[in-house]
């Protein structure tokens, strides 16, 4: 727990420049821990906070991978292309396939989720949607 806890004190925040755009504040990704996945060297997990305040969106985007994670407080919606929107609130979780195109924000106030990525080495976390 003191491992995390020193690491999420040292984490650089992860907000993408290529994502920000002029309107709703973008939220702040907090990288706590990467670490290759065994057996599989190509592939790495990052474990990452997000917090986003009042009305924060994160533009539509895609990862080198999948992506899970778990709404701690607040509210969030992804909509993901192809995909009804989903509304999660605190407690719920959520599964993004590799290269889905997608985006999150947090309608309601202010929302923290705990996301996992299982990516590819060496590549962006998130790239701008095509």
């Amino acid at each position: 727990m003191l491992r995390v806890a020193v690491v999420a004190g040292l984490a650089l925040f992860c907000v993408t420049p290529a994502l920000a755009a002029d309107g709703p504040p973008l939220p702040v990704r907090t990288v706590v821990q990467t670490f290759p996945v065994s057996g599989a060297p190509s592939e790495q997990v990052s474990v990452a906070t997000v917090a986003f305040a009042p009305g924060a969106k994160l533009p539509f985007h895609t990862h080198p991978g999948e992506e899970t994670g778990v709404v701690v407080s607040g509210v969030l919606m992804i909509e993901m292309d192809g995909q009804p929107p989903l509304m999660l609130k605190a407690g719920d979780s959520y599964v993004i396939p590799r290269g889905v195109a997608h985006q999150a924000s947090a309608p309601q106030g202010e929302t923290h989720v705990v996301a996992t990525f299982v990516v590819d080495r060496d590549k962006p976390l998130a790239t701008p949607r095509p």
